[in-house]
């Protein structure tokens, strides 16, 4: 899990997700809001989605998030 703050200063928190058929996600909840949303990570094993995620700069995680739908 890592937190980071979005281009409007809200704090965020990315989690991961190992989901069905080798899939993994990755889970984000904004800080002191209701909000959860999700996006598709792209690695082979949970480990490699933990490193993954540890090594991308700020703007990646911006990025998936940009790119986040709503759990549902």
């Amino acid at each position: 899990m890592r937190s980071f703050d979005d281009a409007q200063g809200n704090r965020w928190q990315a989690a991961l997700l190992e989901a069905s058929y080798g899939a993994f996600l990755v889970i984000f909840s904004r800080a002191g809001g209701d909000e959860v949303l999700k996006n598709e990570f792209e690695a082979t094993s949970l480990l490699e989605a933990e490193q993954l995620l540890a090594q991308m700069d700020e703007a990646g995680v911006r990025a998936a998030l940009a790119g986040a739908v709503r759990w549902s």
